[in-house]
């Protein structure tokens, strides 16, 4: 069949036939009746079982609770919304000697000239570039709330959403500004489980853009439909399709975006 064969396709260009297993990938049920499931990877879930019509579960997030590297992060972010100097970024980087090694080895680990010699945090941050390093603080938002090495399974939610929803504003026309925007949406989208804080207070130091606060406490505008959208797709096929419908998106955009956002986050959890 057309759908399961243009699925199977994807799985192999994005390498995802040996990786994939025990992710769950929410498909349109117009599209889920006409899979052929032998032809998905073993141990990939379209669907609940018949008699588990509910989804199951998440786990349990950690006990919520904040702490001198969060206030950090939140300072940073701020900075970098309103566009501070690289100056006053350095400056608050380093204030925790932990943040300023991790930066470091971020900025090692991306594909720079092996002669290339970082001799500043501000060099560092000019390397990595501050698109790049936003997302990062993003993602340590979650990540610093672990402890030892016990992984957030809020992290891999949040890393989830927010590379589904980027994609979906990309195949939709967005434009980078809106993409960067709708994955900033959905990465703060859980920081109010994550903190046990309310959202609006969370987010009130970083004075983000009307349409990305409206976003994430009204559900309002494009990235407030594109957060619905990624939330209910958590919830299975059945909530999600009416949805894809009503946005215009069709099944072929939308299971390659999910399964695009699934490879991201699976090499944000190897690399955490």
């Amino acid at each position: 069949m057309a759908d399961a064969a243009a699925l199977a396709r994807l799985f192999g260009e994005f390498g995802l036939a040996d990786a994939i297993s025990g992710l769950v990938c929410l498909l349109p049920a117009s599209v889920i009746e006409r899979l052929d499931a032998t032809l998905l990877p073993a141990g990939f879930v379209v669907q609940p079982a018949p008699d588990s019509p509910q989804p199951a579960a998440p786990p349990p997030p950690p006990t919520p609770r904040s702490g001198p590297q969060h206030t950090l992060l939140l300072k940073i972010l701020a900075q970098i919304t309103r566009d501070a100097e690289t100056r006053d970024i350095e400056a608050t980087l380093k204030h925790d000697p932990q943040l300023s090694v991790q930066l470091l080895r971020l900025v090692n680990s991306v594909a720079f000239s092996p002669s290339t010699r970082i001799n500043s945090f501000a060099h560092a941050i000019t390397l990595l570039g501050r698109r790049q390093l936003q997302r990062w603080l993003q993602l340590l938002l979650y990540a610093s709330q672990a402890s030892g090495s016990q992984t957030n399974p809020l992290m891999a939610t949040a890393a989830l959403r927010a590379s589904l929803m980027e994609g979906l504003c990309k195949a939709t026309g967005g434009d980078r500004t809106t993409q960067d925007e709708a994955f900033m949406v959905g990465m703060f989208s859980l920081l109010e489980a994550l903190f046990g804080q309310p959202l609006a207070t969370i987010i009130a130091p970083l004075q983000l853009a009307e349409e990305i606060s409206g976003a994430l406490l009204r559900h309002t505008g494009a990235l407030g439909n594109l957060l619905t959208l990624a939330e209910e797709a958590e919830q299975g096929p059945d909530v999600v399709g009416p949805t894809l419908k009503q946005a215009g998106i069709s099944n072929e955009i939308w299971c390659k975006t999910q399964i695009e956002a699934l490879r991201w986050t699976l090499q944000v959890g190897r690399d955490k």
